[in-house]
């Protein structure tokens, strides 16, 4: 299975328009485990080298340990992987110089159930 975004210029726009800048991602493995494929490492690298905080969500609905996870890049270590990975595709990654991992589970988030937030649903029809 493969995720391919569309119409990134709209979302750009709207963000820009909201002066809101994205902190992140979020995207569904609905038949899989959670955690970060090869592609979601290079989706998240493009984040996190423009905002170092940025973290990459998952939610995993059949997954039995755990429905959804919030993770980035280790830095240097699976940042500097992805940084010399010219591959595209599904694909496995060089270990990192460290040994250790190439992304890591988010431990210092918080979460406020306050939080207003609003979807836009760009997708042609809807």
């Amino acid at each position: 299975m493969q995720c391919q975004a569309f119409n990134e210029e709209e979302i750009h726009a709207i963000l820009s328009e909201q002066s809101l800048y994205p902190a992140g991602w979020i995207h569904t493995h609905p038949s899989q485990t959670c955690f970060l494929s090869s592609i979601d490492l290079h989706t998240q690298y493009s984040y996190q080298v423009m905002l170092p905080e940025a973290v990459a969500i998952v939610a995993a609905p059949t997954d039995p340990t755990r429905s959804y996870g919030i993770f980035r890049l280790t830095d240097p270590g699976g940042m500097d992987v992805l940084r010399e990975c010219g591959e595209s595709g599904f694909h496995t990654h060089r270990e990192t110089t460290d040994g250790g991992p190439i992304y890591e589970t988010c431990s210092r988030v918080h979460f406020n159930p306050n939080l207003r937030f609003e979807i836009v649903d760009l997708r042609s029809g809807a």
